[in-house]
Parts: C-alpha cells; structure tokens; sequence
C-alpha cells in the first residue's frame, strides 16, 4: 500500500470527479529570506491536506509546491543533483526541473508565436532576483464549499502578514468548474477530464484502484490494468520496473506542471462552422472529429457520426475502447486531440512506442466565464488552468508536448504534412504571407466519398504562463519547515509527521551562485545549515 498520509492529496486526488465540479485557488510567493520561509511552512503545515485527509472528507485541500531555486535554498539541492549524476531516469527531469519551463518553452513545449515565453502575461516572465518564484499554494474545494476554501485562503493572508519581509505574494490565479448544464465541460463546450490513468494501491480499497475501464493500460485480449504508482508518485515502483528518486527527500512526492492555456472560443466556433458550411456537415460534427469526442463525453470510437449522451455519461462505457480496430482513422481522426494525447495500444499513432510510459494525470479547470452560445468573441480572458501530476517531467509530460501534440505526423494517404494537435497544437505560420499551414484531415467511412480537409487551421491555444514545481511529501514539508528530520510515525500528518530517514548521499557543493541555507543575512533555525539533512 502506498503511504497515503504522507503524500500531497493532489498528486492522487482531485475533487472534480465527473459531475463534481472544483473551486481552484492558486497563490504564487516570493521568499527573501529562509528562516522567515521556514517559518511560514511551519504555520501553514496543519493546514496541508494528505491523500488520507481527502478520502476522509476534507472540504478544502491546501498542497504546497517548490521550485527549484526553493529546493536549493532550503538546502536540498545537493540530493537533486546526486539523483542527476547517478540515476540516468532522474537526468532528465530534474534538468527539465532546475531550468524551468519558460527556458524549455520554445525549444522542448513548442512554446511559439503568440505562446512564446516573451508574449506571457507579466507575471510569468518578470525576471530578477525580487521576481524569483519559490512556491505555488494550491487551494481546491467542491463547489459549494467556497466558505472552506474562504477560510483557508484567509488563515494563508494570516500567514502572509505575520511573514511579510520573508514572504511575498507575485500573484493569484482562480479557476471554477462550470455548473449546471455545463457541469464537466471545458470552454469549447466538450466534456474533459473522462480519461485519467488507473493507479495500483492509490486507496485503500483494492477495487477503486482500478478506476473505470479503459482507465489504466489495455490487457492483450480484454480488460484493462492499472499502472504502477512510481509512474507519479516519487521513490515508488514504475513502469519499468524500476524505483526512481529514492532520496528520502523526494520520497512519496512528484512533480507538477502548471500551464495557464487561454482557449480562442470564438476563433474556434468561427473555424468550425465555416468548415461545416463548405462540407455540408455540422460544426459540432467538426469539433467533435478534431477532438475525438462529443460534446456529451462519447467517444468517436464507440459513437463515429452522432452524439450519445447516455453513452457520454456512463463512466463504465465512455473511455473502455482501443484505437486498434481503427488503424486508418476512419472512426477517430488519427491526428485528433485524444488520440494524439493517449494513442493506448494504437500501432499506427503517435504512441506505438510504449504509451503506458507516458501518462500523466491532469487536474484542468476553466477560468473565466463561458461564452454564451451564438455571441461573438468578447475579447474576455477565459481558458483552462492545467495541472499535470507525474513522476518524470522529461519522460512524462514534455513528451507528450514534445512528440505527440507539437510533433508533425508522417505523411500518409490519411495523415497530411504539418498535422499538429488540432486544439493545443502551436499551428505553423508562413513567413511572408503571415496565413496558417495548419491542416486537419477527417477520413469518410463511406465508400467513393472525399474526406474533409480542414485547411488554415488556426491556433486556438494559446500558453499565458506556467512554471514546473515539486509537491513534497509530508515529510519533507516538515524538514522544509524545522530543518530537521520529524519525530514519531504516525500515519495522520495532522498529528504529527513520519519520520524522514537519513539521506544516503554525501553533501554536494552547491553551484556557482546557487541560493543555500547558510547564504542568508539572518540566523537559520537548528539544522537549516545542513546541505543535506
């Protein structure tokens, strides 16, 4: 069983469970000075929700999230970097993790045009030393407990006070679900959220570790298993067989991915419909192929030409398929959003190479309001928040980014030349004439029929900022806190905190002009000038 009173709650639960919609907060700090961050960890401790917290009915979680400039300051930087020389897995991602994500945008993410890292809002790319962010509170509540999660922000205001000089506020970002008749879509008006990965031991209960079918990796023949917990939760078996990032420090922690992505709702209805006019089809009919699903959540794979909402709101129906009885795409688009994102056992997509290595677990809520249906673009900011939960960023994440939405597919009689992800694909642009050589393809399952050819495809993602965090475990949030290993062995973070074995790597020196504990102007706690507890 996996420790789950020492682990994050948001690494293996999220309050947006199909029609259980969330409330997201998200505050983004500044530290100047380590004891006075130490000293701010320790006050927000109690607050920080466990896994065990959530299944026991917490209407509000509080997670905490580090940087790595906040690892380094608070003097773990040397076991970063001992993972890095010696564990060829760690390489990737904790390099992916000291750059940054702005520095890995353009290059690794595709970042570019109107989602280059120059072109964010102000906040995610104001630089220098004052500007330097250390750690992302992450606050979340069904919706309806708004009054929870209230009171909680204001126990971290409280905090902010009584740490102002050590601690400073950058900025805030605030996402809700919608609710009603738009309970579990996202801004273009599709359901989300339906496929995340199964994870072995992730509750107590053996059976909800299996998740709803089609939720984890497909079985030779039938059925589906679940995927190995070190695939998101650090110093735990993966997929490989491997344990990843055993220091004690990065134990039963994991990385998250923070994207603000704001969706051109109008420029998408807009493209839709024309296309639907010139091929005299549905601009639903378009969305949905470029997509992969309906509106209502059913899957292309098991509803190709309409929608069916019953199918859409069956969680034991709406995601049990494979792309294998559909290798030339004419149910689901080879090149559609889902396919691209999770290909499953597909030989002939993007993923033939071991997908199961590649999963990630996504926490994604709108912000802003909906655009009504028929109204024009408003020039409103509205978007997704998009949280990534995983293991290995390199391996995990900036793959998926990197070779299956950015990537263009090879060219095949139903594949076309510059085919990137039709929604968060960054669509090429020519030079001089300034057009878009973005294309999408929709095969026809009718015999003598041409298939559609969406041309000048635009970008209706753009990225407005992010940045990549570590979410500690327990334990490691109370050595943040105390400079010091944690007393007892208790299994209620709210009543104490395990124990953190002793590191088994040797102090690192730390890095030409790297922050460390005993670089600061005032005096450290016991045990903050330790490189390595």
């Amino acid at each position: 069983m996996l420790e789950l009173g020492r682990i994050q709650s948001n690494i293996l639960r999220g309050f947006r469970r199909g029609s259980d919609p969330a409330v997201e907060h998200f505050v983004f700090l500044h530290f100047g000075r380590v004891e006075g961050a130490r000293s701010f960890v320790a006050q927000l401790l109690p607050l920080v929700t466990s896994c065990l917290d959530f299944d026991q009915g917490a209407r509000c979680v509080l997670n905490i999230g580090l940087t790595y400039p906040a690892v380094a300051m608070f003097g773990y930087g040397g076991q970063a970097r001992a993972l890095d020389q010696r564990d060829h897995e760690a390489t990737g991602t904790i390099e992916a993790f000291k750059q940054g994500m702005r520095c890995r945008a353009a290059s690794i993410l595709g970042d570019t045009g109107e989602s280059a890292p120059e072109h964010w809002e102000a906040a995610y790319r104001e630089e220098g030393p004052q500007h330097q962010l250390h750690a992302v509170l992450c606050l979340n509540a069904r919706s309806g407990n708004e009054g929870a999660l209230a009171e909680t922000l204001a126990k971290v205001d409280a905090a902010l006070v009584a740490h102002a000089g050590a601690v400073r506020r950058l900025h805030d970002e605030h996402a809700e679900a919608f609710t009603g008749a738009y309970a579990g879509t996202e801004q273009f008006g599709y359901a989300d959220g339906i496929a995340q990965p199964a994870i072995y031991e992730s509750y107590a209960d053996p059976s909800e570790s299996d998740g709803q079918p089609g939720d984890g990796t497909p079985r030779k023949r039938r059925g589906w298993d679940p995927l190995e917990p070190g695939e998101f939760v650090l110093g735990q078996i993966d997929e490989s067989g491997q344990i990843q990032f055993r220091s004690p420090f990065f134990r039963n922690g994991s990385f998250m991915v923070f994207r603000k992505l704001r969706q051109h709702v109008g420029r998408f209805r807009d493209y839709t419909a024309a296309v639907a006019r010139r091929k005299s089809v549905t601009a639903e009919f378009v969305g949905a192929k470029m997509i992969g699903r309906w509106p209502s959540g059913a899957p292309l794979m098991l509803a190709p030409d309409r929608d069916d909402p019953e199918l859409g709101a069956d969680p034991t129906r709406n995601n049990d398929f494979r792309y294998a009885d559909d290798p030339n795409g004419l149910r689901c688009p080879l090149g559609s959003h889902i396919r691209r994102n999770n290909p499953r056992e597909d030989p002939s997509g993007p993923g033939s190479v071991q997908t199961r290595l590649h999963r990630i677990i996504r926490r994604s809520t709108p912000y802003g309001p909906r655009l009504p249906e028929g109204q024009p673009d408003d020039g409103v900011d509205r978007g997704v928040i998009f949280v990534v939960i995983n293991a290995d960023i390199a391996r995990q994440f900036e793959f998926v980014q990197q070779n299956w939405v950015q990537s263009v597919l090879s060219s095949t009689i139903l594949t076309l030349p510059a085919d990137r992800d039709p929604i968060i694909g960054q669509q090429l642009v020519d030079e001089d004439t300034g057009e878009s050589q973005g294309k999408f393809l929709i095969p026809s399952s009718k015999r003598n029929q041409a298939p559609i050819i969406a041309w000048g495809l635009p970008t209706f993602v753009t990225t407005r900022g992010g940045a990549y965090f570590l979410l500690p475990s327990l334990d490691a949030l109370w050595n943040v806190a105390y400079g010091t290993d944690c007393p007892g062995q208790s299994d209620e973070p709210a009543e104490g905190c395990p124990a953190l074995e002793p590191s088994p790597e040797e102090p690192a020196e730390p890095e030409p002009g790297e922050p460390s504990a005993d670089a600061v102007s005032e005096p450290s706690v016991p045990g903050a000038e330790t490189a390595d507890p």
